[in-house]
């Protein structure tokens, strides 16, 4: 080899050697860099890398009745979730996400979007109440799927299933429309009370979530638990439902369609309230399949709607009191007014007949009988106006103010009503009087409306706030905190007018319509009514009718008519005669509240209970195994 090439390669060779040595100090002194200058800042950065927050969802508050037994409780389930920490970014990972667990991808998109975009470390629910086979698939997706995590978190379970499904509601995720209304005050994916008691009652059901801190592995893995914040539960609720009596209601109904309340007349709390067809709570803690949809959503006896306070019924005879009560106060008539029923008389060209030809009554035996000449007559006599402004001043336009949302308020009707309602016929009548006046026409009441009328007359003119809040449990400090209901508001009843509506309604029992319903020493006073659904000519063509064309049956009432302690008010829809059909259901509540009650009280509803969820065992829990 020439010298001048040997030359060159050598020189070559050196380069290359100090280039290597060069990059050899570089790594040193980068090395040298990073474990001396940036140690502290390049473990707090790996260290939060590894540490991850978790939040540990608190239970809500247990739900008992007036005696202490369980009506909601809480068990341990399992989530399939997202952390907020870890929410994908990159579509095709979403929808393959979607694809493994058969979701709709674009809602799920929107869903990791909108909890991207807030703050704190709620997570976001894929699938929950995983049993053994979801929980296997689970941990396979895991693996595909690192920011997958699986949790454990409290689950409502209603023990009675349909006993009381409209008192308590649901809970459910926190609706968007709720987020925008009131901003700040949820958060994505919290669960709250959507319906029910469960709604009205949710600042106080609901706990305080905890936090975990936790290490976890480069495949998101829990490995260790560095520090933790217990979650605090909700209060424990006690409601003023008898927990026995609402099975005995429940099973009065059996298949009918309808509505009932029971009210303690000491203090307005609600003893029982059904609605039929009634709905199991535990349903809506699942996504729905089409069957539920078409059962809750699609039914047209709509079991989603609380008959007790959304239902309006046209009251029937059980209306006749509040007509009789305008006429003695306007001085129209007095308690020995009388009348003769010939069966039928003619008002304003028109024929208006009666069930029976009773002959010459006073308003006591008009109303123990159910004359409708009697109250032909008084509506004849009376303007709708007075009968409207008799129902505003005892209550019973108003929405009674119970603690349970979406309350409608009843309807009797007024000029002014007719005006806004057709105003295309905004003339009203007199003729139409004459049916309001039997509780037909445009007339239409809740059962609650209904049912505190009638406590009204029982408490000789005092109007109560029937509620289902009887107090709460701190469940950190143990005190109890009981519920002062509002004051009862006077209404000013004139004595003497009460002694006539009380006598007549005493007598339905003992000598009118209601004689089947008697109680050997237990004095019953209350109205049958039965309100016509569709118009039909004599009894023979009512008997072809159809179920869902025939009347409904009513009865509201009282008991003991000395010193009463409940008032009440049932409804059964298309069946019949209030006589035969709702007063046997009061007959039922009265019998368990006096005579079963206090020697053989009915056991808890809904069997064997769950687990009791507690906190302090999942808040120690990891990623189960």
């Amino acid at each position: 080899m020439e010298f001048r090439h040997r030359d060159l390669l050598q020189k070559r060779i050196g380069f290359i050697q100090g280039a290597a040595w060069l990059m050899i100090l570089l790594l040193v002194v980068a090395y040298a860099w990073v474990q001396i200058v940036m140690r502290e800042k390049m473990q707090d950065l790996a260290l939060r890398q590894a540490l991850k927050t978790r939040t540990t969802p608190a239970p809500r508050g247990i739900i008992y009745d007036r005696n202490g037994n369980k009506l909601v409780d809480n068990r341990r389930a399992l989530h399939l979730v997202i952390q907020n920490e870890d929410l994908p970014t990159d579509s095709q990972q979403i929808e393959a996400v979607a694809a493994a667990l058969q979701l709709e991808p674009e809602p799920l998109k929107r869903k990791i979007y909108a909890n991207r975009q807030t703050k704190g470390n709620r997570l976001l629910v894929l699938q929950d109440n995983l049993d053994e086979e979801d929980l296997a698939k689970a941990e396979m997706l895991r693996a595909r799927f690192p920011f997958l995590s699986i949790e454990v978190a409290p689950r409502r379970v209603y023990l009675g299933n349909d006993l009381a499904g409209h008192a308590l509601g649901f809970v459910g995720e926190v609706p968007p429309e709720l987020l925008t209304k009131e901003p700040g005050k949820y958060e994505i994916g919290e669960i709250i009370g959507r319906n029910g008691f469960e709604a009205a009652r949710n600042d106080r059901l609901k706990g305080q979530d905890g936090q975990r801190q936790i290490l976890v592995d480069h495949l998101g893995r829990e490995v260790a638990l560095f520090g933790r914040q217990d979650p605090k539960p909700g209060h424990s609720v006690y409601l003023t439902l008898d927990g026995g009596m609402q099975q005995v209601l429940k099973e009065a109904y059996g298949q009918e369609q309808g509505a009932g309340i029971v009210i303690d007349l000491r203090d307005g709390g609600i003893l029982a309230m059904y609605s039929s067809p009634s709905l199991d709570p535990n349903i809506f803690l699942d996504r729905l399949t089409q069957e539920d949809v078409e059962k809750y959503y699609r039914n047209p006896s709509r079991p989603m709607l609380n008959r007790v306070i959304q239902g309006i019924y046209p009251p029937g005879s059980t209306f006749k009191l509040l007509v009789a009560l305008a006429a003695l106060e306007k001085g129209i008539i007095t308690p020995a007014t009388t009348f003769t029923c010939n069966g039928h008389k003619t008002f304003y060209n028109r024929e208006f007949r009666c069930d029976a030809v009773h002959g010459t009554l006073n308003l006591v035996q008009a109303i123990a009988k159910s004359c409708d000449i009697y109250f032909y007559e008084l509506g004849a006599r009376l303007d709708v106006d007075d009968i409207h402004n008799a129902a505003v001043k005892y209550g019973i336009t108003e929405v009674s103010g119970m603690d349970l949302p979406h309350e409608v308020a009843s309807r009797v009707p007024s000029r002014e009503w007719k005006r806004r309602a057709k105003p295309k016929d905004p003339k009203w009548y007199a003729g139409e009087t004459i049916s309001v006046a039997i509780g037909q026409g445009a007339n239409g009441l809740t059962p609650i409306s209904l049912a505190r009328f009638y406590a009204m007359l029982a408490t000789k003119g005092k109007l109560l706030t029937p509620h289902l809040y009887y107090g709460s449990r701190n469940e950190d400090s143990g005190q109890m905190e009981l519920f002062q209901p509002p004051a009862p508001r006077e209404t000013g009843l004139d004595p003497k007018i009460w002694a006539a509506l009380d006598e007549g309604l005493y007598q339905v029992v003992q000598n009118g319509t209601a004689q089947a319903i008697k109680i050997p020493g237990l004095d019953i006073a209350g109205k049958t009514g039965t309100s016509q659904v569709t118009s039909f000519v004599d009894r023979a063509h009512y008997k072809l009718m159809a179920k869902k064309l025939k009347d409904n049956a009513l009865f509201a009432g009282y008991a003991p008519r000395e010193n009463p302690q409940i008032a009440f008010a049932f409804v059964v829809e298309n069946a019949g005669f209030g006589a035969s059909s709702a007063a046997p259901i009061a007959k039922k509540m009265v019998e368990y509240w006096f005579l079963q009650r206090p020697t053989k009280p009915l056991p808890a509803p809904g069997g064997q209970l769950f687990e009791t969820f507690r906190a302090e065992k999942v808040a120690g829990e990891g990623t189960p195994p």
